[in-house]
């Protein structure tokens, strides 16, 4: 459990957490990480019963727990690449957006931006056409919150308080659209699955999350 005395000494020591990283030449973030650690990335979690604050090797990648709703340990204009897989709908709209800034903010002229979650449009479409075999499917039923969700319409409202109620938001491409250009950030787009200028995309972006997932790809001018 971090107490407030491990925060308020974060806060205080934040310059020396963000001169570690930029003298570990980190110019990746892999944000909301989970347990997925990518090599040649700073991969980023928020774990309240793990030491809070201090960049970690783990197998030889690097790790870090740190609240992103904060001001993020880095510096302007450093980061070539963010990737957030399945991360942004567990922030709240405004969250989500105050998330978008910080990661402008860091993020070097050219730079790209990689989010995907679970895509609304297409639970939407699959429950207006009736189509059961979508909310029958054993990926969306594992990954819904509430076991006795069994109609396509309970699924679809259980669906935005998946992962024991911590969704706080349900995107589509137009809604990601908005809130990134209203970042800042412009040549917003849709991608596949293992289609974009982010590296890695295959240890990113889990296969088997592809029937529900919205991908999208967006640039720093």
């Amino acid at each position: 459990m971090c107490s407030y005395l491990t925060l308020r000494h974060t806060r205080r020591n934040r310059r020396r957490l963000r001169e570690e990283i930029a003298r570990r030449g980190v110019s990746r973030l892999h944000v909301g990480c989970g347990l997925v650690l990518l090599d040649g990335w700073l991969n980023i979690f928020y774990e309240r019963r793990e030491e809070y604050g201090r960049v970690k090797e783990r197998g030889g990648r690097l790790a870090l727990n740190y609240n992103l709703l904060k001001t993020w340990p880095v510096a302007d204009h450093s980061i070539a690449f963010i990737a957030g897989s399945h991360f942004i709908e567990h922030l709240d709209l405004n969250a989500g957006i105050a998330f978008l800034k910080e990661s402008f903010r860091v993020m070097k002229p050219g730079a790209v931006i990689r989010l995907s979650c679970p895509d609304l449009e297409i639970y939407a479409r699959n429950y207006v056409e009736g189509n059961r075999a979508f909310f029958e499917n054993k990926l969306v039923k594992e990954w819904c919150a509430f076991s006795q969700a069994r109609t396509p319409g309970e699924i679809l409202a259980a669906k935005a308080y998946d992962s024991g109620g911590s969704h706080r938001w349900f995107y589509d491409f137009a809604s990601l659209k908005h809130i990134l250009e209203l970042a800042g950030f412009r040549d917003v787009k849709k991608c596949g699955r293992l289609e974009g200028k982010v590296p890695g995309l295959k240890d990113i972006e889990l296969p088997e999350r592809e029937l529900e997932t919205v991908y999208v790809e967006a640039v720093k001018p």
